[in-house]
């Protein structure tokens, strides 16, 4: 006799999913696709060196953006547990959308060291929520047994963006060089 996990490990088949069930695995899904994309990621290297940054400032604006989103880390689960995570999904995309765009307009030291700091806050604000409300969504209509399957799958497709997406940054950036960071912020509203 094979020994079944718990509900949540089992896989379950999706034809016993509620309309609003599927409603909130697509908006999972869109949300890890767009949020995540951050069409910068392979060029940011490239760009500041253009803006006129050397390697150490750029290396050290890296390292403050991990220990930022360490130490964030905690105080925004506290702020989720206080005002929910939908809100915070939605206070993660505004500050997203402003960081992206902080390059466009200070392509500087101060212009960088800025949009890290804010990255590191709004992929804190963002980090656990965005499951917290798959999750509960998903406990709501009585299908939790979806929810590794949805996250897996929401995460597959946003790696799968990257994949079709990243490549066509080297042509968008002839045309417009700060497209990327353009294409992030609108991804990220």
């Amino acid at each position: 006799m094979r020994r079944r996990g718990p509900a949540l490990w089992r896989r379950a088949p999706h034809e016993d999913l509620t309309p609003a069930a599927r409603r909130v695995i697509r908006l999972n899904n869109g949300f890890q696709l767009l949020f995540n994309l951050l069409w910068w990621m392979p060029v940011f290297y490239a760009y500041q060196r253009d803006a006129g940054l050397s390697d150490g400032q750029i290396f050290g604006i890296q390292s403050i953006y991990y220990i930022a989103f360490c130490l964030f880390e905690i105080p925004t689960g506290l702020v989720a547990d206080r005002i929910g995570a939908r809100n915070c999904l939605w206070a993660g995309a505004v500050v997203m959308t402003a960081a992206n765009l902080m390059p466009v307009f200070s392509p500087s030291y101060p212009g960088f060291l800025l949009h890290f700091l804010a990255i590191a806050a709004g992929r804190s604000l963002t980090s656990g929520a965005a499951s917290a409300c798959l999750y509960d969504g998903l406990r709501a209509e009585g299908a939790d047994a979806h929810y590794l399957r949805a996250e897996g799958t929401a995460r597959a497709l946003g790696l799968a963006a990257k994949v079709v997406c990243w490549p066509l940054v080297g042509p968008l950036m002839v045309l417009a060089p700060q497209a990327p960071y353009v294409l992030s912020a609108a991804s990220a509203a």
